[in-house]
């Protein structure tokens, strides 16, 4: 979805230069433009009556000729609701093919007033409904059109893009080499401290969140990770050295490269706030570093409300971490995730159980995966965890962590292998250009 910049290409240092890197999306056109009109048209008519109507609501009514409510905080509240809605169609008017998501959101959202004010709630406030009709009648088919293949210059939408930006759907994998020459390109004097989702970018959150169901690709151009902002990166070797029924780079022998991201959720890193900590991982089957193949990717998290921990080598991490009582975290998983896989806190394990096997064979996936610090590892006291997991302050400079998986029948987790860290970077090509791939949801046993 952005421009194309080499795999191996130096992290970008300026705010110019990384302009250079903004996606060139298919430019406008009559039915983009047509389509951006009729959204904002929406837009302005819920402001218009749902702003008035959250401070003066049966005033608001009366003005546009309806008449009062009995229950006029209902009123209030309804348009309050109307109005933050509307805030997520804005991304879609501006920029409906890379917003998707927010484009087909403005426009399926009309369908259900206009159930509800012209059936379900009939006689009252007809004048909601047949406004919800006519955009919903005006919309739908303008962005059915503006996502067609519409020619520009002789070219369709699909050339356009196909030239502008690498099809996700085309990635044919990296090695080891580039994407480490990338991630650990840019390593930073002084430590960063990424703000990552807030007011002014949330919205952002659900392009991101679809783009990494989809995305394969190892490194992308300069952008903002928007929760797990602030991390360290590593080299080291995948290593399965227990018998297990799993196939893959699950499977007892196999050995690889990998290239991990440790980060914490949220700008809070330093000990004494709750942190939740993540770990990235891409692994290569091979231990060649010029070999070029699709690595594995997984993702594992610890509680995502975060944990007092004074250690961050104390947290577990798993690929099904348990959310906890934070309000931001429950409503960014339960809800904002949630609209875009079927089980949004599972992340799946299939890329390392598929890793290395012939296509056909059979495949055999742990449901669980846990990754721990070996036990004996000496303990750093430092105040932000990327000072804490410097692999300067372990033996050997070696940071190891222990692979344990179950299914969810079982009721203990049993030790495969290890992950020995390496290199170290803290960078900004780690922070601001690596990309894990998150696969959706797949069908399970239980």
């Amino acid at each position: 979805m952005e421009s194309q910049v080499a795999l191996s290409g130096p992290a970008p240092s300026s705010r110019s230069s990384r302009d250079l890197s903004v996606e060139p999306y298919p430019p406008s056109n009559k039915w983009s433009v047509a389509f951006g009109v009729a959204m904002w048209l929406g837009i302005l008519a819920d402001w218009l009556l749902g702003i008035p109507a959250i401070f003066l609501p049966n005033q608001t009514l009366a003005f546009f000729g309806m008449r009062g409510s009995s229950n006029p905080q209902w009123v209030a509240f309804s348009a309050l609701l109307v109005v933050l809605l509307s805030l997520f169609y804005i991304p879609g008017a501006i920029r409906p093919y890379r917003y998707v998501a927010s484009a087909w959101l403005g426009v399926l959202c009309r369908p259900p007033g206009v159930i509800f004010f012209l059936l379900l709630w009939r006689g009252q406030y007809p004048m909601f409904g047949l406004l919800d009709l006519l955009l919903f009648v005006i919309q739908l088919p303008l962005l059915i059109m503006a996502m067609r293949a519409v020619r520009w210059s002789g070219e369709t939408q699909e050339e356009v893009h196909a030239a502008s930006t690498p099809d996700v759907f085309e990635y044919d994998g990296s090695t080891f080499a580039e994407v480490k020459e990338v991630a650990f390109s840019g390593p930073y004097a002084e430590l960063p401290y990424y703000k990552g989702v807030g007011p002014t970018n949330f919205l952002q959150l659900l392009n991101a969140s679809a783009r990494n169901l989809q995305d394969r690709r190892d490194i992308r151009p300069y952008y903002d990770k928007l929760i797990h902002q602030n991390g360290i990166c590593y080299t080291g070797i995948w290593r399965i050295d227990a018998d297990s029924p799993y196939t893959g780079y699950f499977a007892n022998g196999s050995t690889g490269l990998i290239l991990a991201r440790v980060s914490v959720a949220g700008p809070l890193v330093k000990q004494g706030f709750r942190r939740a900590l993540g770990m990235g991982g891409k692994i290569w089957p091979t231990l060649d570093p010029n070999e070029k193949h699709k690595p594995g990717n997984f993702v594992v998290v610890s509680l995502l409300s975060g944990t007092t921990d004074k250690y961050v080598t104390d947290i577990l991490m798993s690929n099904k971490p348990d959310i906890g009582i934070d309000p931001i975290a429950n409503f960014i998983n339960r809800v904002i995730f949630r609209l875009f896989d079927t089980r949004p806190g599972f992340r799946q394990l299939h890329p390392i159980s598929t890793l290395g096997v012939p296509r056909g064979e059979p495949v055999v996936t742990p449901d669980l995966m846990l990754l721990k610090v070996a036990e004996g590892t000496p303990k750093v006291d430092a105040v932000d965890f990327r000072d804490e997991l410097r692999l300067s302050n372990y033996p050997n400079n070696t940071l190891v962590y222990t692979i344990n998986v179950r299914d969810f029948g079982d009721t203990e987790w049993k030790r495969i292998g290890t992950i020995e860290l390496t290199e170290d970077a803290v960078s900004e090509g780690g922070d601001k250009r690596l990309h894990f791939w998150i696969p959706s949801d797949v069908p399970s046993r239980n």
